[in-house]
Order: C-alpha cells, then sequence, then structure tokens
C-alpha cells in the first residue's frame, strides 16, 4: 500500500532520504551503521528531510515524488544495476532510467581543481557537474568522511559506509537543480563588495613603497583598484611566517597605508601541507608552535598536519591568526595537498579553516583565493584556476571552464589575467584577455615576474583596461545584486547560455565561447587573433536567443533565435542587452565603495514586463546572515506608445541613503521620441517631470550605446514610478 511519510526510509542496510522533491540520498552501510552526522561535502549539518510517497513489501521499496520513482531489492548486496534504478525525464522530456556505474554522457560541464600548466591536456582530477542533458546526476561522497558533531571534527568511515551520494532529478529545469545543490550541500556565502572590484597581484619582490605607488599610479590612469595580491616574497622567500623587512620594514604601517587608500590585501601562502616546506630553523615562531604542541607534528618535521586538532589550532593561534590582527584582510592559499582524510580532498578541509578563520579573526564575512577542493567547495570562495600559460587555448578554456563550473557551485573562479608563466605577452592577448576578465566574477591580473599593467603596453591598451574596468565598476550595483542570487538560489554571476534558454531545444547547447552575466547581459568575448590579412577585427558566430538584444555600447539591435556574425575591433568585446532588462549602476569611484545615494537603471524595453530585484547592504558583515539588508523591487511595463518603471518600496533592516536620487535612462529605438514624462511617489498622483534625450548610459561609461530618454527623481519610503510616452521622429 502507497503511503506518504516522512523519509528516511531504511531496508537492510540501505537508507533513503528526501531533501527535495529532486534531491534524494542513497546510502548503504556494512550492519546498517550509518553516521548520523553530515558528509564534509555538505559542511556541518544537513536541511530536514522531507516526505515521499513510499510503498514497501519485505524486500523491496519503492519510493517516488514528483520527479522520480526509485526502486530498490533488498538482496543483501551493495548497490548494483540489480537491485537500485531511478526512473526519472531527461532534458527533452524522454523518460530515461538511472543505476549504479550508469555514465552520464549527457554532462554538461566537469569542475578540476585548478588549470595550472594547462596545455589542451585532459584536466586534472575532473569532477562532473550536476547539470546533464540526462536530466539528472548522481553526486557522491568521496572518501566517506562525516563531520563529526560530538567532536567537532571530521571523520572517515569508509570502511563501514561503502556509498553515500544524492542524486539530483530535474528534467530540463537546471535552475531547480542548482536550488537544490546548495540547499542541501549549504549556500554559497555572499562575497564582500570589494571582492567585484579590480585585483593587483604579480609575483615580483616589491617594496611597501612600491606597492603604495602602484596603487597611486592605477589611480593616476582612472582606473579603480581594490585589492593587493602580495605574493611569496613578502616573507622573503618560499617558507616561513616572518615578514621580510627587506622589502616590509613596517608591516603594520604599509597595511594602515593601503586600508587609508580603501585597497584590502590577500598574503599568499605556502602551509606546508605536502611536508616539502618545514618552518625554517630561522623563523621566529618556531620556539612557540614546538612549545605549544610538544611534539613535532607531521612526519618527524615542523610542518602542519592539517588532519590534527592541535596542530591545526596551533598553525591558526601562533602563525596565520596574528596576521589578521595586522591588517592582513585574508590569505591566498597557494599548493598542492596530499589527502589525510581517505578519499576527500584535503583541500576542501584546508579552505574550510582559512575561510572559517578570516570569520573569527575579523568578524567579517569570509574570503579565500585558493584552488578548488572538491565539492563542498562552493562554500569557500575565491576559486584560484592556477599557474596558466599565456596562450589563446587557455584563454578559450576559461570562457567556457567558468560557466560550466556552475553545474557544482564554483561560481567565483580567479583567472591570473594575461596568463601566469610568460612574462611578456602581446597587446593583443592582453587586451582581449582583460575584456573577458572585466566581465567575470573576479578580475584580477597576474603573472611571474611579467608584465600586466597596461600602460607599459601601448595607450590603446590603457584606454581599453580603464574603460572596461570602469564599466565593471559601473555594473557593481547589478553585480553584488547577482551575488544575492547566487547565495539564494545558488545562481551564478557567469550563466552557461543553456541555464538561461533550455527551452531554446538542441540549439542552445552549441552557443559555446558566449556566456550571460547574470540575466540581462549577454558576453561575447574574441577568444583568438584577428587574422593577419583580415584587418584587426576579431570575426566570430554567436547565437542569439530568442527576443530582441540590444547592443551595449553601439545602435544595433539583433532579432534573436539564431546564430549570427560577429566583428569586434580590439576595443570591443561583444556585449547585448536582453530586451526588457532592468540593470542598475552607480557612479565610478576610485575603489568599490560607490556613492550609494546615486542609483541609476538602465532600462532596455521589451514585449513582457519584466523584474529584478535591487540588493544592498554594507557589504562587508556578516550581518546579512541575521536579515540586515535591504531589497528594492524594480519593474518595467512597456507598452507601444507608454513605458512604466517602478521603483518598489524597500523591503528590509539596512538603512538606505535618505536623500538617494534615481536617475531611470529608458532606450529609445531609432525613429522614437519623447513627447512627454511623468512620476508618481508611492500611491500619490501623477505629476509631470523634465526629461533629456542622452548618448550616454551605464553612469555615463558608455557613450554612443543607442540614444536614451532619463528621467531623475527623489526617492520615496513607499516606491516611486515613471512613465515615459513615446512619439515618432
Amino acid at each position: 500500500m502507497k503511503r506518504v511519510i516522512l523519509t528516511p526510509v531504511r531496508m537492510g542496510n540501505a537508507r533513503f532520504t528526501v531533501y527535495r522533491p529532486g534531491c534524494i540520498r542513497m546510502e548503504y552501510a556494512l550492519q546498517g551503521r550509518f553516521s548520523p552526522y553530515a558528509p564534509l561535502i555538505a559542511g556541518r549539518r544537513l536541511p530536514r528531510p522531507t516526505t515521499a510517497v513510499v510503498e514497501r513489501t519485505t524486500d523491496r521499496l519503492v519510493l517516488a515524488t514528483d520527479r522520480f520513482t526509485l526502486e530498490y531489492r533488498n538482496d543483501e548486496r551493495e548497490f548494483s544495476t540489480d537491485n537500485l534504478r531511478i526512473v526519472h525525464r531527461n532534458a527533452f522530456g524522454e523518460r530515461t532510467v538511472w543505476t549504479p556505474g550508469k555514465p552520464d554522457t549527457g554532462n554538461l560541464g566537469t569542475v578540476t581543481r585548478s588549470l595550472d600548466n594547462w596545455r589542451q591536456q585532459p584536466d586534472p582530477c575532473p569532477v562532473q557537474g550536476i547539470l546533464s542533458t540526462e536530466g539528472g546526476h548522481l553526486l557522491e561522497n568521496p572518501g566517506g568522511v562525516y563531520w563529526n558533531r560530538r567532536y567537532r571534527w571530521p571523520e572517515n568511515l569508509a570502511r563501514r559506509v561503502k556509498f553515500d551520494g544524492f542524486f539530483f532529478a530535474y528534467g530540463a529545469n537546471y535552475v531547480s537543480a542548482l536550488k537544490d545543490l546548495v540547499y542541501v550541500l549549504g549556500r554559497i556565502p555572499l562575497v564582500p563588495l570589494w571582492a567585484l572590484g579590480f585585483w593587483y597581484s604579480r609575483w615580483y619582490p616589491y617594496t611597501s613603497g612600491k606597492f603604495l605607488r602602484l596603487v597611486e599610479r592605477y589611480r593616476r590612469e582612472g582606473i579603480p583598484i581594490d585589492v593587493l595580491m602580495i605574493d611569496t616574497d613578502w616573507r622573503g622567500g618560499w617558507a616561513g611566517y616572518d615578514w621580510s623587512r627587506k622589502y616590509f620594514a613596517n608591516p603594520r604601517r604599509t597595511l594602515e597605508a593601503l586600508h587609508r587608500l580603501g585597497v584590502r590585501v590577500g598574503l599568499n601562502d605556502h602551509p606546508g601541507y605536502d611536508g616539502y616546506e618545514p618552518l625554517p630553523e630561522t623563523d621566529s615562531h618556531r620556539e612557540a608552535v614546538t612549545r605549544r604542541l610538544g611534539h613535532l607534528p607531521h612526519e618527524g618535521k615542523l610542518v602542519c598536519d592539517w588532519s590534527r586538532p592541535d596542530a591545526v589550532s596551533t598553525w591558526e593561534d601562533v602563525l596565520l591568526g596574528p596576521f589578521h590582527d595586522q591588517g592582513v584582510d585574508f590569505w591566498w592559499i597557494d599548493g598542492w595537498t596530499k589527502s589525510q582524510f581517505g578519499g576527500n580532498d584535503a583541500q576542501l578541509w584546508l579552505n574550510q579553516r582559512y575561510f572559517e578563520l578570516r570569520e573569527k579573526r575579523t568578524g567579517k564575512r569570509g574570503i579565500i583565493l585558493s584552488r578548488w577542493g572538491g565539492p563542498g567547495s562552493h562554500r569557500y570562495p575565491v576559486q584560484f584556476s592556477g599557474d596558466t600559460y599565456s596562450t589563446w587555448e587557455t584563454l578559450r578554456k576559461q570562457v567556457d571552464f567558468t560557466a560550466d563550473s556552475c553545474g557544482l557551485g564554483a561560481i567565483y573562479w580567479s583567472h591570473d589575467i594575461g596568463g601566469f608563466h610568460d612574462r611578456r605577452i602581446g597587446e593583443e592577448i592582453f587586451v582581449r584577455w582583460v575584456q573577458f576578465g572585466a566581465f567575470s566574477p573576479i578580475f584580477r591580473t597576474h603573472s611571474a615576474f611579467g608584465i600586466r599593467e597596461p600602460w607599459k603596453f601601448s595607450r590603446r591598451a590603457l584606454r581599453v583596461f580603464r574603460h572596461y574596468t570602469r564599466l565593471r565598476y559601473a555594473l557593481l550595483p547589478y553585480l553584488y545584486s547577482l551575488t544575492w542570487m547566487a547565495h539564494r538560489q545558488g545562481l551564478p554571476l557567469v550563466r552557461p547560455m543553456y541555464l538561461e534558454f533550455e527551452g531554446e531545444g538542441p540549439r542552445i547547447y552549441r552557443a559555446r565561447g558566449q556566456y550571460m552575466l547574470g540575466p540581462f547581459l549577454m558576453v561575447v568575448p574574441a577568444v583568438g587573433p584577428a587574422p593577419k590579412n583580415g584587418g584587426c577585427e576579431y570575426v566570430r558566430r554567436a547565437y542569439f536567443p530568442c527576443g530582441r538584444w540590444y547592443e551595449l555600447e553601439g545602435e544595433r539591435m539583433v532579432s534573436g533565435r539564431a546564430f549570427r556574425t560577429v566583428r569586434l575591433p580590439l576595443d570591443r568585446i561583444g556585449l547585448y542587452v536582453k530586451s526588457g532588462a532592468i540593470v542598475p549602476c552607480a557612479p565610478v569611484g576610485t575603489n568599490a565603495e560607490f556613492d550609494s545615494s546615486v542609483i541609476e537603471l538602465n532600462c532596455y524595453p521589451g514585449p513582457e514586463t519584466s523584474d529584478f530585484g535591487l540588493y544592498e547592504d554594507d557589504g562587508e558583515s556578516r550581518e546579512y546572515l541575521k536579515g540586515i539588508y535591504i531589497q528594492t523591487p524594480l519593474r518595467m511595463v512597456a507598452r507601444e506608445e507608454r513605458i512604466t518603471v517602478r521603483i518598489g518600496p524597500p523591503r528590509g533592516k539596512w538603512k538606505l541613503p535618505v536623500d538617494r536620487l534615481w536617475k531611470v535612462r529608458i532606450r529609445l529605438g531609432r525613429d522614437q521620441n519623447v513627447d512627454a514624462a511623468e512620476y508618481r511617489s508611492g500611491r500619490g498622483r501623477w505629476r509631470s517631470t523634465a526629461w533629456v534625450v542622452t548618448g550616454e548610459s551605464l553612469a555615463s561609461e558608455v557613450r554612443g550605446g543607442g540614444r536614451f530618454a532619463m528621467v531623475s527623481v527623489p526617492g520615496s519610503a513607499g516606491g516611486v514610478s515613471v512613465r515615459v510616452y513615446l512619439g515618432r521622429l
């Protein structure tokens, strides 16, 4: 008899737990000795289970939701094709069956720990994401490592837990799959607002004075900057935790000076967890570490054994934590690791410790820069793709790799813009890489003693670098709102085309080398050199999904549901705005702390009503976890001769500027003009207001991107609406 019951359901040595209609956990443990705790890939706890329709006999179990039907026969053996299967729908609506060991032939992208030294060889340590045209995917818990809440430390139960995995069933609803992923394995945290700004990094023995002058040079060139990454030479070598007095005579004063300039600082660390970097005998902390531990912690060497609580707490308290007290903002964990928890990647555990250390020592949001540590690493951004070569192949790889990684929540990839290994690179590849970086999750230049400063290439390179960096900063209100969507729903900033437009059918899976930045901006980068005999334009094909697409930096409008030719001169990346878009912007300053008293809405009318949520908070604290933030609903309704933009009442607890000014820009068609404009506060009466027609958009960082009607209105606690009446030229 079928019954609706609360899971988990046990049968013999098997246990099945439904967390969402599209997610079931399947476990098999010897003698039924399951772990009562969450697997390490899910953090410290799992969500509450939910119900399913269950039918069972002595040795058979059928468990169903509206997404799948699981059938299990208890033959007292581990899971196999003979005793376990899940029936569900694929991305094309067809019935399909999953069984243990069945390959996922429709998988839409793997994630790997890094792209170090990648030269078109297979990715090292690839892990398939959960998105697949098969409409479902099994994500296993590798290594059998669990978080023991009693001892507050991981434990390995691989000897008794023989199978533990989460099956996600979603059909063509990829958005639902990502929501389920972060619901079960933990939310993606909000990164600080400054993390969305420009990061400068270079392996080079800079002095403190050179760093300060470098920041000032970027500012003089009109280029905002937010983060300075200091590579390993801060300690004068490869290991140890003493500042090099040769380069930093007074580290605290240097950090204070950089903070006064509005720049955050990250330090490179090679923690020695591979055993190849013992704490040097000359290090001033050596005696304190030895005295606290009372023994050499790892293989007879003064190296941290990250599986031992006493060693980890010593490393954090004596070596790492005091740097936060001095003013270091976060750590860049650089290096490889041996697994010390069975089959789990110890990088996941290491990333967790460094991430939470910043939270504990600063009281602010956690953030690190580190190689990906396998499933679960989405909880500890930012992901570092490693030491890459400066080749067109690497750039092409990074475009799709960044988008496809959303299948495991790895959405904050930071690439070495310009590549790491090659010191001198050409202007063309540098400019193209910068254009991609400016519309990536994290924008960070880096190299090994190389040249990546734009003024060292050409005036043109400097002009392009300045323009797209400033355009990124203008988009910060939009980008920061996307980080909130990532936190709440698992939706990435950089989205593969099939995630936004799965309803387009098979052709959408051929739209490669392009992506959506949030729901409204389509990015078509140049990923190769211009032909030698064809001028300086890069010519490529790009797919435009259904609807109308406005050229962001031009006057063209492109009709969708077709592949079209895109021509990109060196100073342009392909940027297209989806009709119906509402893109919030702010004036550009010297760093990410923009003037929130002026918010600009760039509106691109479409045939349907469209919505967007503007998210705001203090930008760095963890108060958002307590509900201290503001969301402002935005809506545009376009009729043939009238466009209405509604700015709803702010919702939440955070304080907004009292005298906020809203600038509403509405893109006009080539033959359109404005006959009248009006506004109202809350539900008050409509009032006539002034307007101007301008060729500027996105906080005036784009000129020549079509004509806009601009109306400026004061904010109101009850919301404000703007209405523009259109006529013909």
